[in-house]
C-alpha cells in the first residue's frame, strides 16, 4: 500500500481508502479544507503498510471512507489492527469480497480485466467509471502505470482468497449504485443486506459527484 497526505493543519483527519487504478487525483476536488486528508492507494503490495508509521495522535477526530476495492482494504487493514479509532465511516460500491460471484466482481470478469490490461482496457475502465451520471464526469486520471495496475489487480485477488478475516469493521454508512457498471449493484445489495443505513444513488461506478464534499459523504 501507499499513502498520500494531504496537510490543512486540523485537528481532523479523513482516511480515504482509494479503490483499484484512483489515487488522491481522482478525488482531490472534493476536497474543502476542513480536514487533514491521508489516501490510502495502491494494493499490489499489501505488506507494505506505511499506516503502522503514521502519527494519529494528533487529531482529535478521524473519519473512515473507502471506495470499491477499498472497502476490503480498509477491512485488511482493520483485522491488522492498525487502523486507529474512528468516528465515522461510510463504504461506498464496494463489500469485503472484491473477487465473488456473489458479493464481488465476477471471477472471470476480474481474471479477463487483470490479464489484457493496456492503454486501451484502461480507458474503457475510466468510461465505465463515469456510465450512470445524469451528465457528463469530468473523472481525473489517476497517476499509475499499467504494471503496477496489473500487479494491484492480480495481488488483490491472490490476498483476498487467502485472507479470513476474524472481525468485519462496523461501517456507520454504505452507498450503493444502482447503475454501477464495475462492482455490480446486485453484488453490493447482497452483501449489505442487512445493513440498517444505505444510500441507493441512480449512478455509475463513480457516486463522487453526487455529494458536495467529503462530509457530506460521511452524513449518517
Amino acid at each position: 500500500m501507499k499513502t498520500e497526505f494531504i496537510n490543512h493543519n486540523k485537528n481532523s483527519l479523513i482516511i480515504f481508502f482509494c479503490g483499484f487504478y484512483t489515487d488522491a487525483n481522482c478525488f482531490i476536488e472534493f476536497d474543502n479544507s476542513k480536514s487533514d486528508l491521508l489516501f490510502v492507494y495502491d494494493y499490489s503490495d499489501m505488506e507494505n503498510n506505511p499506516l503502522e508509521y503514521f502519527d494519529f495522535l494528533p487529531y482529535t477526530e478521524i473519519h473512515a471512507i473507502a471506495y470499491s476495492y477499498g472497502v476490503w482494504a480498509l477491512n485488511y487493514v482493520y483485522n491488522q489492527d492498525l487502523l486507529p479509532q474512528i468516528d465515522s465511516s461510510c463504504a461506498i460500491c464496494g463489500t469485503f469480497c472484491p473477487v465473488d460471484n456473489d458479493y464481488g466482481v465476477n471471477e472471470k470478469i476480474y481474471d479477463l480485466m487483470a490479464n489484457s490490461l493496456n492503454n486501451d482496457t484502461i480507458e474503457k475502465f475510466e468510461k465505465k467509471m463515469a456510465l450512470g451520471a445524469s451528465s457528463p464526469l469530468n473523472i481525473k486520471r489517476a497517476n499509475r502505470r499499467i504494471e503496477n495496475l496489473a500487479d494491484e489487480l492480480l495481488n488483490i485477488k491472490m490476498v483476498s482468497k487467502k485472507t479470513w478475516f476474524k472481525k468485519n469493521f462496523d461501517f456507520d454508512r454504505v452507498v450503493l449504485a444502482k447503475k454501477d457498471r464495475i462492482f455490480p449493484y446486485s453484488s453490493q445489495a447482497n452483501f449489505w443486506a442487512a445493513h440498517k443505513n444505505k444510500l441507493e444513488l441512480e449512478c455509475g461506478h463513480f457516486p463522487f459527484f453526487e455529494f458536495k464534499d467529503f462530509y457530506e459523504i460521511l452524513e449518517v
